[in-house]
């Protein structure tokens, strides 16, 4: 079965594994594991931030910033309304923190308005919450994997201090976003306080995630994910994946995924039933409008592709390091003749 309905379903590679059986490990809560050490310190020096600290996954990394900066119950923070944090994650900051989300519409590219993310934080006003943190998505994935522009996080910044608010970064796919673009991971991360980077879904970790930021805010993380129940022991087993799989970003693995996924949408730029949602693909996700999702799904699936029915008119492919050359023409040849099923 080719599985494209997510880069999560990625297999660890045989270096990863062996990685993983000969890892040096210790008691991560007591912060005593080596390998989880030098994973966390490689990735803030990659982003220039004082620290970083180890989650199982992006979910709970996510809701672990957001609990530190949003640091009392009634707060509030602004997000898009297209986001993964705002759609995705179960409205945790609210369940367990009583975090409000303020949502202000996502462009097109992923972007969100500056007058309008302004018009949104709210005035010290008794009868409203406080707004004390701004979230963005990079690579955004409900809007294509679109990148988002320096040129926006500038602006936002500039925007954030003069509110003084905190910017966070939910950068589960940062690392596509960086081969796209071509900045260095600093590059980005000048324009935000924190983000949280994914190391499961195109690099092909089995699990793992890291919160990136100021040390006194890692350190506050780093209780908060004590309570959420992820605090976890001889955990330098999967670390060592981690650290196999930030070599293969430095060299390039990431570039295979955005270049398959950019034939199969030039490829399907002609026929008549798929529809580029959007005008450029940038990454590795790919969204078609179709008549009946649910139509082309099944005639995939009966193909042994699968794809993700993301709404009644909209399928999703989302390519991976598992996909390769050959298994890219056959979803291209696949659409090919689902397109000449719908048209006739």
């Amino acid at each position: 079965m080719i599985d494209v309905h997510s880069d999560t379903v990625t297999q660890p590679t045989i270096q990863m594994r062996l990685a993983m059986l000969h890892a040096e490990v210790g008691d991560d809560v007591s912060c005593e594991d080596p390998t989880v050490i030098k994973l966390e310190n490689r990735v803030a020096n990659m982003f220039q931030k004082d620290a970083a600290l180890f989650f199982p996954s992006g979910t709970m990394s996510n809701l672990a910033a957001v609990l530190t900066w949003c640091n009392s119950r009634g707060s509030e923070m602004i997000v898009g309304d297209k986001s993964h944090m705002f759609l995705f994650e179960q409205g945790g900051a609210a369940q367990f923190g009583g975090v409000s989300s303020r949502t202000v519409r996502n462009l097109a590219d992923g972007t969100m308005d500056l007058s309008d993310v302004n018009a949104a934080i709210r005035d010290d006003d008794i009868h409203e919450p406080t707004t004390q943190l701004i979230c963005v998505e990079n690579t955004h994935n409900a809007c294509g994997g679109q990148v988002l522009p320096l040129y926006f996080l500038e602006g936002l910044r500039d925007l954030a201090v003069k509110r003084n608010l905190p910017i966070h970064m939910d950068g589960a796919r940062i690392w596509n976003a960086l081969t796209a673009s071509g900045k260095e991971a600093h590059e980005v991360a000048q324009y935000v306080d924190s983000l949280s980077v994914c190391l499961s879904k195109g690099l092909g970790c089995p699990i793992g995630s890291l919160l990136v930021g100021p040390r006194e805010f890692i350190e506050k993380a780093r209780r908060i994910r004590k309570a959420l129940g992820g605090g976890m022991r001889q955990v330098g087993i999967v670390a060592a994946a981690g650290l196999i799989a930030l070599d293969d970003f430095v060299n390039g693995i990431l570039l295979h995924d955005h270049i398959h996924t950019s034939s199969i949408a030039k490829s399907v730029a002609n026929m008549r039933s798929f529809r580029l949602m959007t005008s450029i693909v940038e990454t590795n996700i790919l969204f078609l409008e179709v008549a009946d999702a649910a139509v082309v799904g099944n005639f995939l699936k009966a193909r042994n592709i699968v794809v993700s029915v993301w709404s009644p008119t909209l399928i999703r492919i989302v390519l991976h390091r598992d996909i390769d050359e050959v298994l890219t023409n056959y979803i291209i040849e696949m659409l090919h003749e689902c397109n000449a099923f719908l048209v006739d």
